[in-house]
């Protein structure tokens, strides 16, 4: 559906129309993500363990608020690519 957004900008002729999409979230700024979203978490919530859908520990991450569904994620020591397919909450 984004193709149709951006013909629907370009016969509008509106100056963001041929602009490159962004990733980031524009009230951080230019600061990584992680580094400001985690001066709103509690400690507490931050580290937990990667696990496969068959249960298996894959690894340790610094906190699931870094991550989305459907996103990469390096697993150190792990083999192969790995994607979040969800995530458990407390």
């Amino acid at each position: 559906h984004k193709s149709e957004v951006r013909e629907v900008a370009i016969k509008a002729n509106l100056p963001t129309a041929k602009k490159r999409e962004s990733m980031g979230i524009c009230f951080v700024g230019k600061r990584d993500f992680g580094d400001f979203i985690s001066e709103y978490i509690p400690a507490g919530h931050r580290r937990g363990q990667f696990v496969s859908v068959d249960g298996q520990v894959l690894g340790e991450h610094k906190g699931a608020y870094l991550y989305t569904p459907g996103q990469g994620a390096k697993i150190g020591g792990a083999q192969g690519k790995w994607f979040v397919a969800g995530k458990a909450g407390r």
